[in-house]
């Protein structure tokens, strides 16, 4: 019997699952997952890192353990897959030692650098610098902001000069999991198009010279770039004695979180959406054709079916770390069970309570990183309930938010959002569920192994690279809805009006934040 090995590295923590992709029925088995947690180191404000070695000493451990609770035999693995966290940035010297920690995708420091490439600030800013972001445009499919990769390259080069000249290579943060594992630098298309650095045109997927020189970076300090489904290599000595495995075993390239999560969620299809909902959040859609739209900070980067090419995201920055940052912060010990049952207590509509969930800066449809969470319209009259209740409104909001883009779009593409996949750990909360579903206005399904679904969407592109299925069409049929949760029309007007509310504190408030958090 052959398994997959799949690690979902994410921001808090990595969970690490043995999968037969051939389990009772035909449907896939998750045999185990171990998980281990991990912090973000916040150095300053703005900044957000974490340690590459403590990544890899997590997925070496959490490779141990399945190994000894499942009594693996290692020959049985047919492959090991790693499908984490994207947009962060590692430079790593000759001898493949990181000269920094990872500047991970909340990072926001890059902002001069970005400023710099691809100035949006203002409509002079642009019109001055329109040659620049209609290349980035016809290349890239859109620019870097002070969270990506290209934008923290050039905060290297700028603030650490001697780093820059002693980079060998820059990884992302799956891509120093392939190094580890077999000694290769190289990363996949979908990871490698949200740097801005790779042209995504049809028959180029490849770094861009153009963007490089552009930029005034070094192209030959990037990694290979390949496909999500490639074989890159075999488990090498150092990494299979630290993880009780045998050398030899084939190493897929992998993929960013997001392209496991769109296969994790069944939505693979064209025009088919998917919501996920963990410390961030996004909507995603496969389709064959570029789309965007600079104004929504919505369009099309690289996924990980070779037929279907791109994917259709719009990205939240905070999610289910708002609801987290309040357990940890002024709760008393609840689990999110408990605050889910705080919830319910409360009405539709929180009695007019909104959050915003801004609470490290927003990508899209806004991408401004000093934007920051709140809580309006607070009265005495106002119970825990009600706080709670609004913490999940509020994420909704923004999702309802980003959708209208992500609507506009896929009509371009022929395409009707009628339904939304939903998966990540917000799907487990069934009056977050329907809380979604009455504010978008759209059936939610809440899909079977919700917080699994990386790995699996991982373990089922392993299957795509190892020729157990034809194409990713066919991957549709091994994700199964749990339960669909139907809009409730009683409660459209509420929400209509807390949305309409929701739009112009936005716009009140943002000048506050830039002089507040510039």
């Amino acid at each position: 019997m052959g398994y997959i090995i799949a690690h979902d590295m994410g921001t808090s923590g990595t969970a690490s699952s043995l999968i037969n992709l051939e389990g009772k029925d035909g449907n896939i088995e998750i045999i185990d997952s171990v998980i281990r947690e991990y912090d973000v180191i916040y150095p300053q404000v703005n900044w957000a890192e974490q340690d590459p070695f403590v990544w890899w000493k997590t997925v070496s451990e959490n490779t141990v353990d399945l190994v000894k609770r499942t009594n693996l035999n290692p020959d049985d693995v047919d492959a090991i897959i790693p499908a984490t966290q994207m947009d962060g940035t590692i430079p790593i010297d000759k001898t493949g030692k990181p000269l920094m920690n990872c500047m991970i995708w909340m990072d926001s420091r890059a902002v001069e650098q970005a400023k710099r490439l691809m100035d949006l600030t203002t409509t002079g800013a642009m019109l001055k610098n329109i040659r620049k972001i209609y290349t980035f445009l016809k290349i890239t499919g859109a620019g870097p902001g002070p969270k990506d990769i290209l934008s923290k390259i050039l905060w290297i080069k700028d603030e650490r000069p001697k780093m820059y000249a002693d980079t060998y290579k820059f990884l992302d943060c799956k891509d120093w999991l392939l190094y580890k594992s077999t000694g290769k630098y190289i990363t996949s298309r979908d990871c490698a198009s949200v740097s801005w650095i790779l042209d995504i045109n049809e028959g180029k997927m490849n770094w861009s010279q153009k963007i490089c020189d552009l930029a005034k970076i070094d192209m030959e300090k990037l990694p290979e770039v390949g496909d999500s489904t490639d074989i890159v290599g075999e488990l090498n000595d150092e990494a299979a004695n630290e993880m009780n495995l045998k050398p030899g075993i084939p190493v897929i390239n992998g993929c960013g979180d997001m392209s496991a999560a769109l296969v994790g969620s069944g939505a693979v299809r064209e025009n088919e959406v998917h919501l996920y909902v963990g410390s961030s959040a996004w909507l995603i859609a496969p389709v064959s054709k570029r789309l965007r739209k600079i104004a929504v900070m919505t369009g099309t980067v690289l996924g990980p079916d070779p037929d279907k090419k791109y994917m259709l995201v719009a990205h939240q920055e905070s999610a289910g770390a708002c609801l987290k940052w309040i357990r940890d912060q002024i709760g008393k010990d609840e689990s999110y069970e408990d605050l889910d049952r705080f919830a319910e207590t409360s009405l539709p509509g929180s009695h007019n309570l909104i959050f915003t969930p801004w609470m490290f800066g927003e990508r899209c449809p806004v991408q401004d990183p000093t934007l920051r969470g709140g809580i309006f319209n607070l009265s005495l009259d106002h119970t825990r309930a009600d706080f709670v209740r609004s913490i999940l409104e509020g994420v909704a909001h923004h999702v309802k938010w980003m959708l209208k883009g992500v609507e506009e779009l896929l009509a371009r593409n022929k395409g009707k959002v009628r339904e939304i996949n939903i998966i990540g750990g917000g799907a487990s909360s069934k009056i977050w569920c329907q809380i979604f579903a009455d504010i978008t206005e759209k059936i939610i399904n809440s899909m079977e192994n919700p917080f699994q679904a990386g790995s699996i969407g991982a373990a089922l592109i392993a299957g795509v690279g190892l020729g157990k299925y034809n194409n990713f069409d066919a991957l549709k049929e091994k994700v199964k809805i749990k339960a669909s949760y139907k809009p409730q029309t009683q409660n459209k007007k509420t929400y209509d009006k807390l949305f309409k509310a929701y739009l112009k504190i936005y716009k009140s408030v943002t000048g506050i934040y830039k002089e507040l958090n510039r």
